[in-house]
């Protein structure tokens, strides 16, 4: 009879929790990891210098070196000698390809609605600029040939302020011609130096990232779940803020361990169909795909992600998070990794000896 009774409480207890509506919430968080190369150079290279060359035509008026100071990849150590890799990247001069005065002609009408034109003029210009980057090793193989900044081919255009007469806007664009050029020169060699220090960083560089992401968590303070919720949000705050790139995952991931658990556990706590139990099934599965991802175990990232394609609430979401975690499983094994997490110590690095 006693057991009857407890069976009927049971079964009070779990409607009463599935009649409970189930009000998810965005909670934010953010988390880091040192990313790696699209590229990966061999183990050993560890070391790189700049070269610019750069048109004279450009009248910069600073040095080459001010240019090489702007170029810093990360998790590479910069040297003034010769590094396992040399960037040398070669800026050209800027083409005139045509001036030509502009005509803009504003319609309006006065008070008798008479319509009045008014020209206006400017004068444009169509100019065009080219850099390109190649880099290569201390062996003298070749690792990138003629990665291209800027393209000849992308023709741009500078246009004067309007005027009142062609020759007002002629005589403007004359006195401050030198002017234009110069100011147009920095900041496409500007924009060159700023594209390659992104490539570089992207193809060869072992960047910090930190990222904000979210977790859903259950938020209706009526619902049976909710402290239980909380504490695990609470639980995961605490461990996620001890990421460091720098550093392994040990003790992250250790504190993480009780809410993998909660969260394995709120799945078979409610298997039913309803769309409460499947939103909470939804919660559990997205939040522990994205606790594997950032613990750079992908395998069960997956797992999770599938897991939540296949629970019939917001299905797209499982299909990202296993495109996701399919990039961190092939990043990880196209550099021969198994985490995200450790030491770059760049004093330790060396150029290479010939």
């Amino acid at each position: 009879m006693k057991k009857t009774i407890l069976v009927l409480y049971a079964s009070l207890f779990f409607a009463s929790a599935f009649a409970q509506r189930v009000d998810l919430d965005r909670f934010n968080f953010t988390a880091s990891f040192r990313d790696f190369p699209n590229e990966p150079l061999p183990t050993e290279y560890k070391t790189y210098n700049v070269r610019i060359e750069a048109s004279p035509s450009l009248g910069l008026g600073y040095s080459a070196a001010n240019l090489e100071n702007m170029i810093s990849i990360e998790g590479l150590k910069k040297v003034s000698g010769t590094g396992h890799i040399t960037i040398l990247a070669m800026l050209d001069d800027i083409v005139i390809e045509k001036t030509e005065t502009k005509e803009r002609v504003q319609v309006t009408k006065d008070k008798n609605n008479v319509e009045i034109s008014k020209s206006f003029f400017s004068t444009e210009m169509t100019y065009s600029f080219s850099a390109r980057a190649t880099v290569y090793d201390y062996k003298g193989n070749t690792v990138t040939s003629n990665y291209i900044l800027f393209d000849r081919e992308n023709k741009r255009t500078y246009k004067t302020p309007e005027f009142s007469n062609p020759v007002d806007a002629a005589n403007n664009f004359n006195n401050k011609a030198l002017e234009t050029r110069s100011n147009l020169a920095k900041q496409l060699v500007n924009g060159a130096v700023s594209n390659l220090n992104s490539y570089l960083n992207t193809t060869y560089g072992y960047s910090i990232q930190k990222v904000n992401d979210i977790f859903w968590v259950l938020n209706n303070k009526k619902h049976p779940e909710y402290s239980e919720q909380q504490k695990a949000w609470n639980n995961f705050k605490n461990a996620i803020v001890l990421m460091n790139p720098d550093e392994p995952l040990d003790k992250v991931k250790e504190k993480l361990q009780p809410v993998i658990a909660y969260y394995d556990k709120v799945k078979t706590l409610y298997p039913g169909s309803d769309k409460e139990a499947r939103k909470l099934r939804y919660a559990s599965y997205f939040n522990l795909a994205k606790i594997y991802l950032y613990l750079d175990d992908p395998t069960a990232a997956m797992r999770e992600a599938d897991a939540l394609a296949m629970n019939d609430y917001d299905e797209s979401d499982g299909r990202s998070l296993r495109a996701v975690a399919e990039s961190l499983d092939e990043q990880l094994k196209k550099n021969n990794a198994s985490t995200r997490h450790f030491p770059v110590v760049i004093s330790s690095f060396q150029s290479p000896v010939k």
